[in-house]
């Protein structure tokens, strides 16, 4: 099933205006030791702690309609350059002939999700294969929830909702040994 949109806000379970400026949101980051000090932990320690976590969310929080990821604040292009990393995404855009400079959201079934969830969490990071050259954090969203996964480009993946319950739910279930860092006005942690 997978789909490639231009204009990924029409399909979006959220107003992006509104999630953008935080209001009405809740957060959660869910981060390793040492990565809000700004500790380097590299993409493999990255990987190693979040990949089967991730994959458990997305089993978890599956309720059978469509995944949607897209650029967080504006849309670019997926690939701005050839490097040879995320192969499984990039093959993706190749078996389906989506050009690198695809600006706009995909849309995938939760197995999909599932084979490409290595590159995925690893995009904003990897995508340029340089460390210190970061690129535009990912935004996952599910049928018509209001929530948002984050991957960000800092290595730690935030949870957002404007369902405080869903969220509490999220921290309780799917904390494991991470710390965890509120957005301002969530208070959900005791």
């Amino acid at each position: 099933m997978i789909k490639f949109i231009k204009k990924i806000e029409e399909l979006l379970p959220y107003d992006r205006k509104q999630y953008i400026s935080r209001k009405k949101w809740y957060g959660v980051s869910f981060q390793l030791p040492g990565v809000f000090e700004g500790k380097d932990i590299g993409l493999g320690v990255y990987l190693q702690n979040y990949e089967e976590w991730f994959r458990s969310i997305i089993s978890g929080l599956d309720n059978g309609l469509p995944w949607i990821i897209n650029h967080d604040f504006i849309d670019e292009d997926w690939f701005p350059n050839n490097e040879n990393n995320l192969t499984t995404l990039r093959t993706l855009f190749k078996n389906k002939s989506i050009p690198n400079t695809f600006k706009g959201g995909i849309i995938l079934t939760k197995d999909e999700m599932l084979e490409v969830a290595r590159d995925l969490i690893s995009y904003p990071y990897a995508v340029f294969d340089k460390k210190e050259l970061l690129y535009n954090n990912l935004d996952i969203s599910h049928g018509e929830v209001q929530f948002v996964i984050k991957i960000s480009a800092h290595l730690n993946i935030d949870f957002l909702s404007t369902d405080k319950d869903l969220l509490r739910k999220v921290v309780n279930t799917y904390s494991n040994n991470f710390i965890l860092k509120e957005y301002r006005g969530t208070s959900l942690i005791m």
